[in-house]
């Protein structure tokens, strides 16, 4: 029997405890043996993007206490950013005996539509999709008839208690140095790691 392993591919720019917190409640609820994070590499246009190498370090960091949480840097140090396609491709060749989730966004839905390699992505990969604010799933799949046809494939996770927390709001709090804050939503040891490397300011 296939160990199932959940992709949850992100910028993680800082990552948070709302990453991880989901990653673990996502772990418990689907049952997986495995949640590897896969951050995007430099390639990926984002304002305030840092580099790729301290992303993944301060994941590397960020899951080392928790056994079935893991990084994979396959999107790291190529010389153009992955497709989607691509990138589920080379999670297939470098994790052969898994049964891979992909872990993405609702908003993710609507950029997933409208990829020329949609009905290959729908058809043959299941997903786990985390709802967003009032961005829902369940009724992008209802007002899409691909999505429709092969909603097994898509797996809603319609509880997400950690949406508040962001890293956007995280690099703010760096920039104005509000440590009491900033420990409250980031691992210790990431935020020593920021300090250290001097990131976001």
């Amino acid at each position: 029997m296939k160990k199932r392993y959940g992709f949850f591919g992100g910028c993680f720019n800082p990552v948070t405890g709302a990453h991880l917190n989901l990653a673990n409640l996502i772990v418990k609820k689907y049952n997986l043996d495995k949640l590897v994070f896969v951050p995007m590499g430099n390639n990926y246009q984002k304002q305030g993007l840092i580099d790729e190498t301290h992303r993944y370090e301060m994941l590397k960091c960020a899951t080392k206490p928790y056994e079935k949480l893991e990084v994979s840097d396959i999107e790291l140090n190529l010389p153009q950013a992955l497709t989607m396609l691509q990138a589920f491709e080379t999670i297939q060749q470098k994790f052969v005996d898994v049964e891979p989730y992909f872990i993405i966004g609702a908003d993710n839905l609507t950029k997933l539509i409208h990829l020329p390699d949609f009905e290959t992505l729908a058809k043959n990969y299941q997903y786990i999709v985390i709802e967003r604010g009032m961005c829902t799933a369940r009724n992008k799949i209802a007002s899409n008839p691909i999505l429709t046809r092969l909603k097994t494939h898509f797996n809603l996770l319609e509880e997400n208690p950690y949406e508040q927390i962001s890293s956007t709001k995280v690099r703010k709090l760096i920039e104005e140095k509000q440590e009491k804050e900033i420990l409250e939503m980031i691992p210790k040891e990431v935020y020593e790691y920021i300090k250290e490397k001097k990131l976001y300011l």
